[in-house]
């Protein structure tokens, strides 16, 4: 290969045959070939599949290309011309009502007229951007140079390139055409991952998803300068194509490969035969990849300006309640698939945005929340992601967005769960509350985070939706409010060991204390008639509370005072009228039924409260609230989500052959 031995470099065998390694070989080098040159018209002819071949020989391949090409298309402008060619060809494949935006004239050379051939020059153009902003080059100073050319345009390159992949993406594909979509959201994606990749002092001219982003907001020259609806269209198809969940077509394509790969390991765990796996597993690269997109596109920030595609998500109506809006989609639609995948980080954390920017689409979730198969995959979730932070902060964040709206709590208490949950190995649950699945996850959680994670964020956040729940506690399951009292005991223990060293004792202290305002929230009027059980387990713990009457801290024994106090009363239930000696010395009550002390508690319940002054609804919830990005640095607003982001890209997409130790990626 005579371009790439040009500077000492080796190569692969080449994958072209002769004529079109020859064709490239010229492409990339420092010769200005005109628009009409024969060149083009032979490398335009690519009939290789070059999505089926395994992604690191065609890393390997293009690699010396991409090299020679950054270097001398300053000169020969061939990567603009290379662009123009790509640009026609895409939109002479775009549908025909398209074609009055997008005019290609009769006198206009189009050179790849069928599908894969326009695939496979996407392809290549895929590689050498890659390449380009993998090693920092000026990727928009590409598309804009000449070099040596005679031929001019005044036409922004870039722009046209970008408007002609858009349009082709914003029709339904079908599975004639999924290879196409799939490889335009592919260059989409290489296109964005500039920020994937540190910055540096020589990285401050724009990139490719600024041009992107600006063009998107941009008013609309065709349409009389209304505003742009692009990053509209794009958004809502998007998502459009991750409903659809349309299984690749083949599967033996690289990118259904890699779908394949990044299957939670349940899913493949039970496969024994290649043969039969391949057959029976469906993936869905282009929904997996279309939600990527979206997710990198709404995160991403656009300098000093807005960005659209968040503004565009934000705006998304639901068809579900009207039908003549047209940026809309079934929110229902979006749930129940958001709903069937959410334990998978990709999804998970398209819903938190979801949620986050779009009011109408969380009230559409909280009316009503769907327990089974939302709700009780979302604790499943929490519950297998407890010892991952950056996981659970997410998942947390989503069910106290929901805890937020006083309904969806009451729901949950309101929702039996009739059936095993066979995720949550501790115990056998069935037939209680949702409200008490949540407690028992919410515990679990608090637990692990004071032995392993001492993690503030999800401590605040998990104590934040024990407080939410337990505004509206009601008949909670004895596992539920027995988790609820080990976890106060647990924190009582370990606080009075550490006490000596009160830094470390005050998460444990700061834990006790957020318990006790929580278990006071059932001793209220309003709710102590519908929570004996509550007291039944506080009065078996009677010690703990006791001991911690006696803490040095007065803010904690005000804490406890009231609940004290009512367990006093229930104690004084129990033991009414025990002429007979129904109780013994050491309260524990050994002579009675756990139903008759249960009666006897709930009759307490009922006189206290009735006695007692009623309160009101609450009106103390605690909610999520986010950084207002507009106040942020630029690298601030995506200092959570942009390294995970790409993280589960890279591991989705490993058929794009990302560089992985040149990338910001999250490390957990």
């Amino acid at each position: 290969m005579g371009n790439a031995a040009s500077d000492g470099s080796t190569s692969a065998a080449s994958i072209f045959d002769a004529a079109q390694t020859s064709a490239l070989d010229k492409i990339v080098s420092e010769q200005s070939y005109m628009m009409s040159d024969s060149v083009w018209v032979t490398f335009f002819t690519l009939d290789q599949p070059l999505l089926d071949m395994p992604p690191a020989t065609l890393q390997q391949f293009f690699r010396p290309y991409a090299h020679n090409f950054a270097r001398n298309t300053v000169r020969s402008g061939n990567f603009r011309m290379l662009i123009r060619h790509v640009t026609r060809s895409v939109r002479y494949l775009s549908p025909p009502r398209h074609h009055a935006d997008t005019i290609v004239t009769t006198t206009t050379t189009v050179l790849a007229t069928e599908s894969f051939h326009v695939i496979n020059v996407l392809c290549v153009v895929r590689h050498f951007i890659k390449h380009f902003i993998e090693h920092n080059c000026d990727v928009v100073t590409l598309f804009a140079t000449e070099g040596n050319s005679t031929s001019s345009s005044n036409n922004d390159i870039a722009v046209d390139f970008l408007d002609a992949l858009l349009l082709l993406l914003f029709d339904a594909p079908t599975e004639d055409t999924y290879d196409l979509h799939l490889e335009g959201i592919n260059l989409l994606l290489v296109l964005a991952s500039s920020t994937a990749y540190p910055s540096t002092s020589t990285s401050m001219h724009p990139t490719l998803l600024d041009v992107f982003m600006t063009h998107a907001s941009a008013s609309d020259e065709r349409g009389g300068g209304r505003p742009s609806q692009r990053a509209d269209d794009l958004v809502k198809r998007l998502l459009l194509s991750y409903l659809d969940q349309l299984p690749a077509p083949r599967m033996e394509s690289a990118a259904a490969i890699a779908a394949t790969a990044a299957l939670p390991p349940s899913t493949t765990s039970s496969w024994d035969n290649v043969v039969e796996f391949f057959s029976e597993i469906q993936v869905f690269p282009l929904a997996d990849r279309s939600a990527l997109l979206l997710l990198v596109l709404v995160t991403a920030s656009n300098g000093g300006g807005g960005n659209p595609f968040r503004k565009a998500l934000a705006t998304l109506a639901d068809r579900d309640e009207s039908r003549m809006l047209a940026h809309s989609l079934p929110f229902s639609h979006v749930v129940a698939v958001l709903g069937r995948n959410i334990h998978i980080e990709l999804h998970a954390t398209l819903l938190y945005h979801a949620l986050l920017l779009n009011p109408s689409f969380r009230d559409a979730l909280c009316r009503p929340v769907d327990v089974d198969h939302f709700v009780l995959p979302l604790l499943e979730a929490i519950y297998i992601h407890t010892l991952s932070p950056p996981r659970l902060y997410t998942l947390l964040a989503v069910l106290l967005h929901l805890s937020e709206n006083p309904p969806v709590v009451q729901t949950l208490h309101q929702s039996q769960v009739q059936d095993h949950q066979t995720w949550y190995q501790e115990r056998y649950l069935c037939d209680l509350s949702a409200a008490s699945v949540g407690v028992l996850v919410l515990c679990r959680v608090l637990k692990a985070n004071l032995s392993v994670l001492h993690d503030s964020l999800v401590q605040s956040m998990a104590m934040a939706l024990l407080w939410n729940v337990m505004q509206f506690a009601k008949n909670l399951h004895p596992t539920a409010t027995q988790s609820l009292v080990k976890l106060l005991a647990h924190a009582a223990k370990k606080e009075q060991l550490l006490r000596p060293s009160p830094d470390e004792a005050a998460a444990y202290l700061a834990t006790a204390r957020d318990l006790l305002l929580c278990i006071q929230l059932g001793c209220t009027p309003r709710l102590l008639p519908a929570n004996a059980q509550l007291m039944y387990s506080l009065l078996h713990a009677s010690d703990v509370l006791n001991g911690l009457a006696m803490h040095p801290s007065e803010a904690l024994r005000d804490d406890i005072a009231m609940v004290l106090g009512t367990v006093a009363y229930c104690r004084a239930m129990v033991d009414q009228g025990d002429d007979e000696g129904d109780g013994d010395d050491d309260g524990r009550m050994h002579d009675l039924t756990m139903e008759q002390v249960l009666e006897r508690i709930q009759g307490g319940c009922k006189a206290l409260a009735h006695s007692t002054a009623s309160q009101e609804q609450p009106e103390v919830y605690y909610r999520y609230e986010a950084q207002d990005e507009s106040t942020m640095r630029r690298d601030d607003g995506r200092m959570f989500f942009m390294p995970r982001l790409w993280q589960e890209t890279v591991r989705h997409t490993t058929d794009l052959a990302w560089s992985p130790d040149k990338m910001v990626l999250s490390s957990g």
